[in-house]
């Protein structure tokens, strides 16, 4: 045999390896694709059931837990700000109603009519505080509303801490995204995806849409509580907070934006009087006007708009005040006339 037939030992010996090879690293792709799809379906499963319950109502009009519970979720009451940040990230609106719990009892979007319906988003917060301010302006003006309006009280500026902080990573464009995908794949979004998570809230009366809630009148022994709860939880005034405020204008420097000082019952005037609070609000109040003047935002102040009608703890609700910090909707509609958003009665 010619010397250039001869057959090529080396190779000979090395085919049975590289086929062998060759079939692992097969093997090992299709395992690889394999696994992709299994995790795919998985992810797929998981998103579909977060998005179906619509635990956070961000995802749907009218998720199934509404039928249940008749509006009512003991979610949105506990995670007021994850599920209003997220409503805020996703809602059509031409007007935000930014603010704490005052805004969300007293101020219904239903009740604006200077605003297309279902334009009007109610971006209420339960205990926000002035620091937490910086946050929701910027996840507002994320959506480039045209017009906002700014709702502050005493309680943003004297309250020391709450429980729980809004994250400053929202006020950024990749915070607001890992939000989104959190609230379809974080670890929070499957196990809040469940009716038992949501019925069952002590407190009562529905959610809107719009974020509005609607609550019916409390009894005598619940304002009483609320009332003591007040004279143990009234602070003085922290100047210091005054700074969040500053940066919430800022952020929403490129909104049609006003801002008013929310309407104080006269119950809770005597609690500020008895914890010998009273200088304090006014202190507050003038600290407030003379920084949004310096930002040229002018304020309005609406915290007289609910003398006419008295509140007393010890009789319970009435149509005017729920308790001693938060208004209804009667007052609630003086004060959209006030901003300009609804026309006067009579007219």
């Amino acid at each position: 045999m010619p010397a250039s037939e001869a057959p090529d030992r080396e190779t000979l010996a090395g085919e049975p390896p590289a086929r062998e090879s060759l079939a692992r690293e097969i093997l090992a792709r299709r395992y690889l694709v394999l696994t992709a799809l299994v995790l795919a379906l998985l992810v797929t499963g998981v998103a579909g059931r977060v998005i179906w319950f619509d635990a956070y109502w961000v995802f749907r009009q009218d998720p199934p837990w509404r039928a249940v519970t008749d509006g009512n979720s003991r979610l949105l009451d506990r995670q007021t700000r994850r599920a209003k940040v997220l409503q805020a990230l996703t809602r059509p609106y031409d007007l935000a109603l930014i603010g704490s719990s005052t805004v969300y009892h007293g101020l219904d979007p239903a009740d604006v009519t200077s605003v297309a319906p279902g334009r009007v988003f109610n971006a209420g917060i339960s205990a926000i505080i002035a620091t937490e301010l910086p946050v929701i302006a910027a996840v507002v003006a994320s959506r480039a509303p045209a017009r906002a309006t700014l709702g502050l009280d005493y309680y943003m500026f004297s309250r020391p801490s709450v429980p729980v902080h809004l994250d400053e990573a929202l006020a950024g464009p990749s915070g607001r995204l890992a939000a989104l995908m959190g609230s379809v794949l974080g670890r929070y979004a499957l196990a809040d995806s469940r009716l038992d998570a949501v019925a069952g809230g002590d407190d009562p009366g529905a959610w809107t849409r719009s974020g509005y809630r609607i609550t019916p009148p409390l009894p005598a022994a619940l304002t009483l509580e609320n009332d003591a709860t007040r004279r143990r939880t009234t602070a003085p005034f922290r100047p210091e907070t005054l700074a969040g405020l500053d940066l919430a204008l800022e952020r929403l420097s490129g909104t049609d934006l006003t801002i008013y000082l929310s309407p104080v019952s006269d119950a809770q005037s005597r609690v500020l009087a008895d914890l010998g609070l009273t200088d304090d609000f006014s202190r507050w109040r003038t600290a407030v006007m003379r920084l949004c003047a310096a930002r040229g935002r002018p304020v309005l102040d609406l915290t007289s708009l609910g003398d006419p009608y008295p509140f007393d703890p010890a009789a319970g609700s009435t149509p005017a005040w729920l308790d001693n910090l938060h208004y209804t909707p009667l007052i609630g509609r003086l004060v959209l006339e006030r901003l300009g958003l609804r026309r006067a009665a009579g007219r």
